[in-house]
């Protein structure tokens, strides 16, 4: 009974913890949404972290510092009242949500894949690196969350040059590299109202990131301008899956990204970049382990504030 107590209160204070966090990433990013528009590779990761901050927050807490703080310090008696049972049953409401958009995500893409795939022919390449595809599939498409495959439709290889089609190929692998995939399934999985903006965004940078790693020079950029350009005549025609990432789609700014890769140069190396956050990360792990104590009496009094 006392573990079934603390599964209940965790809930309820990931309940709190989460509404509250997403609702004030939402407004800060309905607030900041007139800044300058973000347009590089590291703007993508930012983004998703912000889109992903609250839900991480949240079960870190819960895990580590509620239950813990619960069950060495809370006493045996039954104490809560019916408000730390909506709490949980709310929590309980989202995570189910975010399994049925994730099932219905991944139902909708494997039926697009699979209906693509029966049309040019090729579903006995299941297991192949690349695919190939037609009957009004998009020109080039990453498929697949754990194992993405690229999949090239006929109308690509026979609008784009060689030249253009092999930067476009780079393009989508540059996702597989980041995962982006995988991280749609993720925003999936954590609904919340007044996201949209921020998702959208993070959508846009992931292209712009992808642009960014397929192009190695002045003609990578040309030639990967040039294939926007052809296939962009026929966007409206095409419909992405949702845990799918292709070349060009009704959500990416297609004048933006040709307009950056005809102004393309070199950047330098992005690795400088990354020590930062690890170091902040490091600090704040480590400040917690050396008071891991007092933490967990402070949220054992935030528990008995928030939660009934």
């Amino acid at each position: 009974m006392f573990a079934l107590r603390s599964a209940i209160v965790c809930l309820a204070f990931f309940a709190v913890m989460y509404s509250t966090l997403s609702g004030l990433v939402a407004s800060g990013w309905w607030a900041l949404r007139r800044a300058r528009r973000m347009q590089t590779a590291r703007a993508a990761g930012f983004l998703f972290g912000l889109r992903i901050f609250p839900l991480t927050i949240s079960t870190l807490v819960a895990i580590f510092l509620t239950l813990p703080s619960f069950w060495l310090m809370e006493r045996r008696s039954f104490d809560e009242d019916g408000a730390t049972f909506v709490l949980a049953g709310f929590a309980l409401l989202l995570l189910a949500a975010g399994a049925a958009r994730v099932l219905r995500a991944k139902s909708r893409t494997s039926q697009a894949v699979t209906d693509w795939q029966a049309s040019s022919g090729s579903a006995k390449e299941a297991n192949a690196p690349a695919m190939s595809a037609a009957k009004g599939a998009p020109a080039l498409m990453l498929v697949g969350v754990c194992r993405p495959k690229v999949m090239v439709s006929d109308m690509a290889a026979a609008v784009l040059s060689e030249q253009e089609l092999q930067v476009a190929v780079r393009h989508e692998l540059a996702h597989k590299r980041s995962w982006d995939n995988l991280k749609k399934l993720v925003i999936n999985a954590i609904p919340f109202p007044g996201m949209c903006g921020v998702e959208a965004a993070w959508r846009e940078a992931a292209e712009l990131a992808a642009d960014d790693a397929a192009v190695n020079s002045r003609q990578d950029a040309l030639d990967l301008a040039s294939a926007l350009i052809k296939l962009s005549r026929s966007s409206q025609q095409w419909a992405e899956p949702e845990l799918a990432s292709g070349l060009v789609c009704g959500s990416s700014a297609i004048s933006l990204r040709v307009r950056r890769l005809l102004e393309w140069r070199a950047a330098g190396s992005r690795l400088r970049c990354a020590w930062p956050w690890a170091l902040l990360s490091t600090f704040i792990a480590v400040g917690i382990a050396t008071q891991y104590g007092a933490m967990l009496v402070l949220t054992h009094r935030l528990t008995e504030l928030i939660v009934p």
